[in-house]
């Protein structure tokens, strides 16, 4: 025999001895690990791979079923309904032996959205207190890392485990998530599993199948182009290149060259701007880049004797700090609400320079935080900063940051990779939070939306039941999310569909509001009104009839109401002389019903409440504190 076929034949042995050892163990989705919670009340179903027609036994919770796996590889093994319980073992045997450990039988959701989903515990109010004390035994958590895809694909990460709640898990978990399942274990005392999966900044497109874009030649063309890209890949070269670019930013910086900085440095040339402002609401023409901006201020001889608190709140991206020439602090990130102490060794009496030097490669740029939040605390008073400030660009001329690559612009991407995995795993339902990213859009979410959970239920093949976060206050919106929390109630009108008000407990000048507690807690509410005990009133108030009388718009509500604000109701708005008057009076005339003075009698009537982005105060609460949402109406004779 030549040489060349024995090294052919050599190499055919070799590769055939590899690919059958690939098949040659029996294995499991990383879904199907030690610490999971299986659905209660459902076939127990579960699958692998295995060598074609190996023989497969399972056993479990005193069952044992037997399988054989198909030619190519899948095997599947089912067993009986099972009530909650635990901890179990699972044990599979073919060629190998798996045996899965501290097993439990209970309520599984999937929790998914964008950031506000994911904002980590350590990061939301009181968390690091709250991590302290998370052991809970019966609380299982599956956090699905990033991953995006052009096709769906049922691979996951085999890093992806369940794990047990406790102190080390929490951390890095979704708050509202984590806060979700510790109110719903308290309702129930069943085992509960929580499977996070979501990705900051991401659309709802993103969450979609593709099948959903067929009407749309755009989307069409782009999900087309994307099935042939490594998405992960192009993502970490982006991630190479953002940082890359953020040097350049440093490199380009004049400010920074110059030492703008400096105590001595004059900034009588410089520009007024005022502040707070994000980037965009200014004169500044290029949001991307590095500005500086300056103020002088004025200290008595005993405030400069003690050291000084200096807040900016949240900025945009990436702060250096400065007082009298001397550097006293620095954040990258945007998330984070910049508070500085001041030491008294850099103070005098009279005069003090402030400056500031911001660095946004991305996005907004700027300070994002309302006026309360710019201040200087000295030991006799809180001294407003807000106002007028100088500025200076530091890039004046520069490339243009790398494009993004995000699955905020790539439509199925996170369908395809980080749900469509789990369409086989069985779950009681689902919690959304996410829209952040589409409020530009109203009207197309108000279509999108309603399809996304009819296709996530044709594929769990279930009418799971869903709930969603309405979004909360935020101000200088322009009535953008007035207008969407309208089109995200468009969902309502499906069966087994919930929504929870958050218009009292957000930020007004955060798009991550800090309180993640009453969130998770009110979709745990809304799951026990709409699937654990369904009752016949709403978990928020409800209005089931108004009619006008003796200059009045009357509201007659489904349950009791409190009014928690001061001692008239405030929100409500009536369409007069072409404007909606503010203000409008309103008042409580018994337990279930409200009174709205309306001096008119012309109709039809326009009467609105909260219709603001990020309302003064809310009044109207039900007597398990959630409030009454946003609502329009129109009243005719």
């Amino acid at each position: 025999m030549c040489f060349n076929c024995k090294t052919i034949y050599f190499y055919f042995f070799i590769l055939k001895l590899t690919s059958s050892s690939i098949y040659s163990q029996i294995s499991l989705p990383p879904f199907f690990s030690d610490h999971m919670v299986l659905q209660q009340g459902e076939e127990i179903t579960i699958w692998g791979k295995a060598s074609p027609k190996e023989e497969i036994t399972g056993f479990f919770r005193g069952e044992i079923r037997k399988t054989k796996a198909s030619n190519d590889g899948k095997w599947r093994l089912v067993f009986i309904n099972a009530s909650s319980g635990g901890p179990y073992n699972l044990k599979l045997l073919g060629k190998n032996t798996i045996e899965l450990n501290n097993v439990f039988v209970g309520e599984v959701w999937f929790c998914s959205g964008q950031s506000n989903m994911g904002w980590p515990l350590y990061k939301s109010e009181n968390g690091i207190n709250e991590i302290e004390q998370s052991h809970h035994d019966k609380i299982k958590l599956f956090n699905v890392k990033r991953s995006m895809s052009g096709i769906p694909t049922k691979e996951l990460d085999p890093k992806n485990k369940w794990t047990s709640c406790n102190s080390k898990t929490t951390k890095n978990f979704s708050a509202v998530a984590y806060y979700f399942a510790r109110e719903l274990y308290k309702r129930l005392e069943v085992p509960i599993g929580l499977i996070h999966s979501s990705w900051g900044g991401s659309s709802i497109e993103s969450w979609m199948n593709a099948d959903d874009f067929s009407n749309d030649k755009s989307k069409h063309e782009l999900l087309q182009k994307i099935k042939t890209l490594d998405l992960n890949k192009l993502e970490q070269e982006y991630k190479v290149a953002e940082k890359e670019y953020n040097l350049y930013l440093d490199e380009a910086d004049l400010g920074t060259e110059q030492n703008w900085q400096s105590v001595n440095y004059d900034y009588s040339t410089w520009k007024n701007i005022q502040l707070p402002n994000v980037w965009r609401n200014t004169n500044l023409k290029n949001r991307v880049g590095v500005v500086w901006v300056s103020k002088s201020i004025f200290l008595t001889a005993e405030d400069a004797s003690n050291d000084l608190l200096l807040s900016f709140g949240l900025i945009d991206n990436e702060d250096i700090t400065y007082f009298n020439g001397y550097k006293i602090g620095s954040i990258k990130k945007n998330d984070i609400s910049r508070k500085y102490i001041v030491s008294k060794e850099l103070l005098k009496k009279g005069k003090n320079v402030i400056t500031v030097r911001i660095k946004n490669p991305l996005d907004i740029g700027g300070f994002r935080s309302g006026k309360d939040s710019l201040y200087l605390q000295t030991i006799s008073a809180k001294i407003s900063l807000a106002g007028t400030w100088k500025y200076r660009v530091g890039t004046n001329e520069i490339n243009q940051p790398p494009d993004r690559v995000h699955p905020k612009y790539l439509p199925s991407s996170l369908y395809n990779a980080m749900l469509y995995p789990f369409f086989d795993f069985k779950i009681r339902g689902v919690i959304w939070y996410q829209g952040e990213s589409n409020v530009s859009n109203p009207n197309e979410y108000s279509k999108l939306f309603p399809k996304m959970i009819q296709d996530w239920r044709k594929n769990w093949q279930k009418k799971i039941p869903f709930l969603f976060v309405q979004l909360p206050n935020r101000a200088n919106m322009g009535i953008k999310l007035v207008n969407f929390r309208e089109a995200q109630n468009q969902a309502l009108n499906l069966d087994l569909v919930g929504m929870i008000p958050t218009i009292d407990i957000g930020d007004d000048y955060n798009v991550h509001p800090a309180n993640k507690h009453d969130v998770g807690y009110r979709l745990a509410v809304a799951s026990d009104f709409l699937v654990y005990n369904p009752k016949i009133l709403g978990h928020y108030p409800k209005i089931i009839n108004s009619l006008t009388k003796s200059k009045s718009v009357l509201f007659y509500f489904d349950q009791t109401i409190l009014n928690k604000g001061s001692s008239k109701i405030k929100g409500f708005e009536i369409f007069k002389d072409g404007v909606f008057v503010s203000n409008t009076e309103a008042q409580l005339l018994d337990d279930k019903t409200v009174a709205v003075l309306n001096s008119s009698i012309d109709y039809p009537i326009e009467i609105r409440y909260l219709w603001k982005d990020a309302p003064s105060e809310v009044s109207i609460y039900n007597n398990i504190k959630m409030p009454l949402p946003p609502f329009r109406k129109t009243i005719n004779n």
